[in-house]
């Protein structure tokens, strides 16, 4: 019934949008400009990039510089479309301190056409989700997330809008990942979430349906489930994607992982063209996809370039290992390199969106630059064994994240009782730099609200979480700190995880998990509770520690501070994933 009740919106929607006018055919060329994953990251952030193989740190990114980049694409291009797919929230101090307000009032500052509803959007509730969509001026689509009458996001946002360009229609139609939204974040019970393929060709059809032949599909929903989802439907002609935070661009020679050229391009079930892109994440690439259709909407050809906006701060690593700026000659063939490129450029701040976020830091700046420690190294998290991740090359980690049995350890130490951790990769959310480790870092790094959970289990349960998590999407991929084993994607479920072995405090070393003993295993509260794929928890009886997850990474540095010692990568011997196998 409520799917047929977004049908009758929809089809309201389509009459208020059409009028009675038939719509024209003629060749355009639309400029999308778009980006997604900012999670918070509103300031500028140190980002190191290689230059004819010399590493110089410099700051990237942040609201104010992208605002710049994108005022100027505005400015230098016809029939620009500015699309923003998701997850604006939740990842810096900016959204643990406002939950939301400031992420709001710089979206607001910038035109958006377009936002579409990350799973993240719904982290703390509807209530607090609520509030942020009151507080936007931004148009907000998601086709197949649906509020019925007695929600409080009831009509907070539509299924799609459509756009006019030279008189021709284009169709954007919002798509959100339905089993991460679900499974990881707090949507209330009264949110309906619908099969994202099947979603999107139902209003593909509707559009098709009014004469609208160019159709954009704003998805977050992986780059991935976005090359899936083009060859499944019949009517996309470009999909702006989010959620994987999928570099693409030729940032390899950098020292960036974008294996990816900008655009893919793909084919749907008639064999058209279709353009995906996507533009990494936090704050750091603005994307620029030029599309040009033929009278009938068909896609002619597509071309672009995403942009990297950095400052003209460099500073290179002295052999004391502390940073200092570079010298005139390396600045100038540094300048150089970077004026032969279109994809990376200095680029000013804007200084509205510089005053807007000035206004907040103190508070911020505050409380993240409260020093705890340091990091010998720099430590890299990727989500899944082998696989490219934030820029990071997987090729690199056969094993996985090196950041993420480090937290789960923090854990392991927070909670005495613990006979292992079990932590999900996306709970996880960047590297850790080398260097000084502040408030800030930890709360970046952990930027949820979570509470350690003990749960008793048997072994053959501990075995079975795994399993589930193997199951669920790559934020799902299960680290821990005191067990170890094997994966092997290739094999049937319950035979994926394999020698598996836990450290035996007693004895002092690992040893097999035995299947009818009980351990004591402590994981994170959203994890307990069945979220992300680990449904065999929410099976289990847990113990809330109140312990706060992020604050238990700060005491874990902390207390390495006090003993003279920097964070730095487990030994081999500590780390989880004994082999991994696709």
């Amino acid at each position: 019934m409520n799917f047929l009740k977004i049908a009758s919106i929809s089809l309201a929607l389509l009459l208020t949008f059409s009028g009675c006018n038939k719509v024209k055919s003629k060749p355009i060329t639309l400029n999308v400009i778009h980006m997604n994953d900012i999670h918070s990251h509103l300031d500028e952030e140190p980002l190191t990039l290689n230059f004819d193989d010399v590493a110089l740190r410099v700051d990237a990114g942040g609201y104010p510089r992208i605002a710049t980049t994108i005022k100027e694409l505005q400015n230098s291009y016809d029939n620009t479309l500015l699309l923003n797919a998701g997850d604006a929230l939740q990842g810096t101090l900016y959204y643990t301190l406002f939950k939301g307000e400031v992420d709001a009032k710089m979206m607001n500052a910038l035109p958006w056409d377009i936002f579409v509803l990350g799973n993240h959007e719904f982290d703390d509730g509807d209530e607090n989700l609520e509030r942020f969509l009151n507080e936007l001026h931004v148009p907000v689509i998601t086709a197949n997330v649906y509020a019925d009458d007695t929600s409080v996001l009831f009509d907070q946002w539509k299924p799609y809008t459509i756009h006019y360009y030279e008189g021709e229609a284009v169709g954007i139609i919002g798509i959100d990942t339905a089993k991460a939204t679900k499974e990881s974040s707090n949507p209330g019970k009264t949110i309906e979430f619908f099969n994202e393929i099947a979603t999107a060709q139902k209003y593909i059809d509707e559009l098709e349906a009014m004469d609208v032949n160019k159709i954009i599909l704003l998805t977050h929903f992986g780059y991935e489930n976005d090359r899936n989802l083009s060859l499944h439907v019949r009517g996309a002609d470009v999909i702006v994607g989010g959620h994987s935070h999928t570099l693409m661009g030729d940032f390899e020679s950098f020292g960036l992982s974008s294996k990816l050229a900008y655009p893919q391009e793909s084919y749907d079930l008639d064999g058209s063209k279709v353009c995906i892109v996507q533009a990494g994440s936090f704050a750091k690439i603005v994307g620029h996809l030029e599309v040009a259709f033929d009278a009938s909407g068909e896609v002619l050809t597509c071309k672009g370039t995403p942009h990297l906006g950095i400052s003209n701060n460099f500073m290179i690593k002295n052999a004391q290992g502390k940073y200092e700026d570079i010298n005139a000659s390396l600045r100038h063939n540094v300048e150089e390199s970077i004026a032969k490129r279109a994809d990376v450029a200095i680029v000013e701040k804007d200084p509205e969106l510089q005053a807007i976020l000035e206004s907040y830091k103190a508070k911020v700046d505050e409380k993240k630059n409260e020093s705890i420690g340091d990091a010998k190294e720099t430590i890299v998290h990727i989500r899944v064994p082998g696989q490219d991740y934030g820029g990071n090359s997987g090729a690199d980690y056969p094993l996985g994240s090196d950041v993420v049995p480090i937290v789960a350890k923090a854990f392991y130490e927070r909670v005495n009782l613990s006979d292992a951790v079990i932590l999900n990769a996306g709970g996880v959310r960047t590297n850790i730099n080398e260097g000084t480790i502040s408030i800030d870092t930890a709360y970046t790094l952990l930027p949820f609200s979570n509470t350690l959970i003990m749960i008793v289990m048997r072994g053959d349960e501990i075995q079975a979480v795994l399993e589930d998590a193997l199951s669920s999407d790559d934020g799902a991929f299960p680290y821990a700190y005191a067990l170890r084993y094997d994966v092997d994607i290739s094999e049937a479920k319950g035979s994926r995880i394999s020698n598996l072995e836990i450290f035996d405090k007693n004895e002092k070393k690992y040893v097999e998990v035995v299947t009818d003993k009980t351990y004591i295993i402590t994981t994170i509260s959203y994890l307990a509770y069945g979220k992300d794929g680990y449904t065999s928890f929410a099976t289990l009886k847990g113990t809330d520690t109140y312990f706060d997850y992020a604050n238990s990474f700060v005491n874990y540095v902390k207390a390495l501070h006090v003993k003279g010692e920097s964070l730095q990568k487990l030994p081999a011997q500590e780390h989880c994933i004994k082999s991994y196998k696709e």
